[in-house]
């Protein structure tokens, strides 16, 4: 996992220029009204691209992760206020797939499994808040879409 308090916004302010056509271009930067970054990544023509970086209020980093033609895909992080691990694990134009792991508020795991195409399959394990396992479920695979 990325170490959330090396992640910090750019300090050169983005562009946040726009096309011709009046969408969003190039490096942006959102902020909170105290000015402060909240969000910072690039859009193409109006399209979200590439790495996304998001924060609280706090300045900690909230979540990190690739858009694709504005979905989530690829490898993605999230973060709790305080900088402790939340979750993390893969999409695919917005479907979980792959490994995936979440933790509880206490810092131990909550649950971890796979997903194919945003449907569980395998076996998944949940834990108690104190990080022993609370069960295990095999889930089958994905049905398959005609």
């Amino acid at each position: 996992m990325t170490d959330a308090a090396s992640s910090a916004p750019s300090e050169t302010p983005a562009p946040n220029a726009l096309d011709d056509a009046g969408r969003k271009h190039g490096p942006w930067q959102e902020h909170f009204a105290s000015g402060t970054v909240s969000a910072e990544g690039t859009y193409e023509h109006g399209v979200q691209q590439g790495l996304w970086r998001y924060w609280y209020r706090n300045g900690r980093l909230k979540a990190i992760g690739v858009r694709l033609d504005d979905t989530l895909d690829g490898f993605w992080q999230w973060w709790r206020e305080n900088g402790a691990p939340m979750q993390e694990g893969a999409f695919v134009r917005n479907e979980q797939h792959g490994r995936w792991k979440r933790w509880h508020a206490t810092g131990q795991p909550m649950d971890d499994g796979e997903y194919d195409h945003g449907a569980k399959v395998g076996l998944w394990r949940r834990y108690h808040p104190d990080g022993s396992v609370r069960d295990e479920k095999t889930h089958g695979p994905r049905a398959q879409q005609d």
